[in-house]
């Protein structure tokens, strides 16, 4: 083994790497199997110009006794692979600290998409896992470089686990959709459950006319109601399809068939006012998805018998409980009553007859339709085991399907909604709070597969402007004093004065203002271009009035000729500002005591 690393350390010191300024020729310098060096160029790394130096670095050191064939194989892994990605992406101006596992994410993300432009499809398992391992491979050997080293084992360490050429395994959030498309999913299942609501109540009416017609003497089966009551108290089991019922009752079949009679109404028209089908009970899965947030598989296997109505904070509230095979303990939802017990209700009412056509299994599911054009008279029940449909069955994907193209929305999931509410918690709320909405015993769990990168990027964002902030804080000498938002409800934290707000407090026109760090030019707001008032707050304008106030009270400790130069154009646009002030807010703001510090 010793021998083995000399001869390593040997090949590693004849081995070099060019570099030229402008970075459009890079090439590394391999010892050869003769006299002669292998020379491979790798001038594609210079497209991210702040990666070009650490990966063709690490490049060198991973490719020191390996074979010509073996490098060049990893060359072209990393420039079709990694550098394609940066490209696409638009992250070719990374540096190497910010290959974080959102990246890797991505990056593993973007291999499951790619397509391979011979076969016009995805590229094979086998190469996502070799395409990846190249990156994997280069910065395993640039943590031996004593210059990247930290950082490198930082990014090494980041990189997720893949195992393209078995079983996969979930190291990628769940798809998300965004707000927007949520919102426009609730209101469609709303609008949808407004609807059935309607056309349950007309189906009840019809019934309860059909009773009453049949408890006569005289009764005519081509009225619709009629036929309708009269087979839903004659076939509680369900209604039998038409081959079966020509045979067992023919009277009937001239009723409902239209080969029996030119009147006949249709054993669809009768199943619709009798039975939901799987497209009817969509909006109330969507809703109750939105609502709970629970796994599709228990969603769709949740039985009456887990609902609990109870209190909460002193709050009715329904608790939706469930079977869920991946938790040690069923999930239990809290959920406004006065918002689910409606729709609750209405499921109820609407399950009603088709109920007792089921399995003794699922007579106590949420869930149970018939389907329209179907033959067999059993309902039939949402879920994932041997007496209910899989939740994939095409029931529900079609019903789905035609929930999206009534509403005009583009395809989604059930796991995109738990995905999209999950994530929306960890990003206002914290991980902690969404696992516990998901009912995840693991918060790694809920931090692996319902984070989204977006979430990652925005809370690295809000940590960023909270350490900016902090700064300003201190060098202003806490003149400037964003930490929180306690002197307007609507308080710009980024504006350098109080009551302001700044359209791009980074790139202050202001002297001694730095590009890129938040303006400290507290006082100057009202001559900045960039700047915007309230006039219509009254706690705005007393802050405005404070700062007046500070202005006029620095005269005798700025130098007269310097307080001129600085405040006086501020002064006159502060005072030209507060005569648009409406006269009821102007009263209502001098009524405010509020001392600003003074400008300097």
């Amino acid at each position: 083994m010793e021998n083995v690393e000399s001869l390593n350390q040997a090949r590693l010191k004849h081995t070099k790497l060019h570099f030229s300024k402008d970075l459009r020729d890079i090439h590394v310098e391999f010892p050869g199997p003769g006299r002669e060096p292998f020379v491979l160029d790798i001038s594609f790394l210079g497209e991210a110009p702040r990666l070009a130096r650490p990966l063709a670095e690490g490049f060198r050191i991973y490719g020191v006794g390996k074979r010509p064939k073996t490098i060049m194989g990893r060359r072209s892994e990393l420039q079709v692979g990694f550098l394609a990605f940066l490209r696409e992406k638009e992250f070719l101006h990374i540096s190497l600290e910010e290959i974080d596992r959102s990246l890797w994410n991505q990056f593993k993300q973007w291999l499951d998409t790619k397509i391979d432009s011979k076969k016009g499809e995805v590229i094979h398992p086998k190469t996502r896992t070799t395409t990846f391992g190249a990156l994997v491979a280069t910065l395993d050997a640039l943590k031996s470089v004593p210059n990247f080293s930290r950082v490198a084992r930082v990014v090494f360490d980041a990189r997720p686990s893949v195992t393209w050429d078995s079983v996969e395994t979930r190291t990628t959030p769940r798809e998300r959709l965004s707000f927007e498309a949520l919102q426009a999913i609730d209101n469609a299942s709303v609008k949808d459950i407004e609807t059935l609501r309607i056309r349950l109540e007309k189906s009840e009416r019809l019934l309860q006319e059909g009773h009453e017609k049949l408890a006569t003497d005289s009764f005519d089966l081509f009225d619709l109601a009629t036929c309708a009551a009269y087979i839903a108290q004659s076939y509680p089991q369900g209604l039998p399809s038409l081959s079966v019922l020509k045979d067992s009752n023919p009277e009937l079949y001239r009723y409902v068939s239209p080969g029996g009679s030119r009147k006949a109404h249709g054993i669809v028209a009768i199943k619709e006012i009798l039975y939901p089908d799987a497209r009817d009970l969509v909006p109330i899965v969507v809703f109750l998805a939105i609502e709970s947030a629970l796994n599709p598989s228990t969603l769709f296997e949740l039985e009456w018998s887990g609902i609990d109505a109870g209190e909460l904070l002193g709050q009715p509230v329904v608790r939706l409980g469930g079977p869920k095979w991946r938790a040690d303990e069923d999930p239990l939802i809290p959920i406004p009553a006065a918002r689910i017990e409606p729709v609750l209700d209405l499921l109820k009412r609407l399950t009603k007859l088709v109920r007792p056509t089921v399995s003794d299994p699922l007579k106590d599911r949420l869930f149970l339709f018939n389907r329209l054009n179907g033959t067999n008279p059993a309902g039939r029940g949402f879920g994932g085991n041997d007496t209910g449909l899989h939740r994939g069955d095409l029931s529900w994907r079609r019903g789905l399907i035609e929930f999206c193209e009534d509403h005009g929305l583009p395809p989604f999931t059930l796991s995109q909604i738990r995905a999209t509410i999950g994530d929306e918690i960890a990003f206002r709320e914290g991980i902690v709070v969404s696992s516990q909405v998901l009912g995840h015993q693991d918060i790694q769990t809920t931090d692996k597969h319902y984070v989204s990168d977006g979430t990652r990027w925005r809370e690295a964002e809000y940590l960023g402007n909270a350490m900016l902030l902090r700064d300003r804080w201190f060098r202003t000498d806490g003149k400037i004093d964003p930490r929180r938002r306690r002197l307007t409800p609507r308080m710009d934290r980024g504006a350098a004065t109080p009551g302001f707000y700044c359209f791009d407090p980074y790139d202050s026109p202001w002297p001694m203002q730095r590009k890129s760090r938040l303006c400290t030019a507290y006082g100057r707001c009202p001559s900045c271009p960039l700047a915007a008032a309230d006039i219509h707050d009254a706690g705005a304008v007393a802050l405005y009035l404070s700062l007046r106030a500070a202005i006029f009270g620095a005269q005798g400790r700025i130098a007269g000729e310097a307080w001129l130069g600085r405040y006086s154009q501020v002064l006159v646009d502060l005072d030209a500002l507060l005569k648009h002030v409406p006269h009821d807010v102007m009263e209502l703001a001098q009524r405010f005591q509020v001392n600003l510090p003074p400008v300097e």
